[in-house]
């Protein structure tokens, strides 16, 4: 079996910029937004600041994401200098 290691994994960025850009029904960016606000309770306006990087969501909401994406939060939400 493969060792997983970090560079196995994708930020939180990374991973919403490897979105297609549309399908049928609904863009599936916009699609992830949504689900990540709807899982957290919060604004699809601070999802996006997440991603970009603007803000950081609290420790709570990490493992929330990280949990529904299968990546640990150090890694979709790295410490920036």
């Amino acid at each position: 079996m493969k060792k997983v290691t970090q560079k196995d994994y994708q930020s939180f960025i990374q991973i919403y910029k490897g979105l297609p850009e549309r399908s049928a029904v609904k863009a599936p960016k916009t699609e992830f937004v949504e689900e990540i606000a709807a899982l957290c309770m919060c604004s699809t306006k601070t999802v996006r600041m997440w991603i970009h990087g603007v803000q950081k969501p609290d420790a709570l909401k990490q493992k929330m994401i990280s949990d529904k994406l299968g990546v640990p939060a150090d890694i979709l939400f790295p410490v920036t200098e």
